[in-house]
């Protein structure tokens, strides 16, 4: 069995060298703007996919399996824990603006619209796509650092402090379960 705060310590690890990819992309929209979009997609979807994916299945192993075990040795009400939950949410709507606007520019950009005429350039007119893509990418980079490093030098250490072998080994088992399913 798996130590689980090693194990979210690595996916930590894994969610940020793909944000890497979104980092060199958001880069290349900072400096060539559209131009830049049809070189960055592959790194674009790619943080989309895994923040639909990889990053919720992180957040949810921390919030069911992690959190209740910290919040029976100190409540729930308002400690460290709702405050990592507040910011899940954050992540998660901010992560979900950028894989919109992902969507609405792929939607823009494909060729098979382009020959919609009008109607379309109105749209692309009034979305901004690269530009706001791009600040969502930047935001979501920005609460993930943040969110992560809250984690890793205050959360996890104090988990490490608190709970017992025992609880972490539930935690891990609770980890497991989750993965199944």
């Amino acid at each position: 069995m798996r130590d689980p705060i090693e194990r979210l310590l690595e996916e930590h690890m894994q969610i940020m060298a793909q944000i890497d990819g979104l980092r060199g992309a958001v880069r290349a929209l900072e400096s060539r703007g559209e131009a830049a979009v049809p070189e960055t997609r592959p790194a674009l979807a790619g943080a989309g996919r895994m923040m639909a994916t990889q990053l919720l299945a992180h957040a949810r192993r921390e919030d069911e399996a992690l959190f209740p075990a910290l919040e029976r040795v100190f409540g729930s009400g308002s400690g460290p824990t709702a405050v990592m939950r507040l910011e899940h949410r954050a992540i998660h709507a901010q992560a979900e603006l950028y894989r919109e606007t992902l969507r609405e520019l792929e939607q823009v950009e494909h060729p098979a619209i382009v020959a919609g005429g009008a109607e379309l350039l109105a749209l692309a007119a009034e979305g901004g796509g690269a530009a706001r893509l791009r600040d969502a990418a930047r935001h979501i980079i920005e609460l993930l650092e943040l969110h992560f490093a809250k984690e890793e030098e205050i959360l996890f250490p104090m988990a490490r402090e608190m709970l017992s072998p025992a609880d972490l080994a539930a935690v891990a088992l609770k980890m497991e379960a989750l993965e199944r399913g």
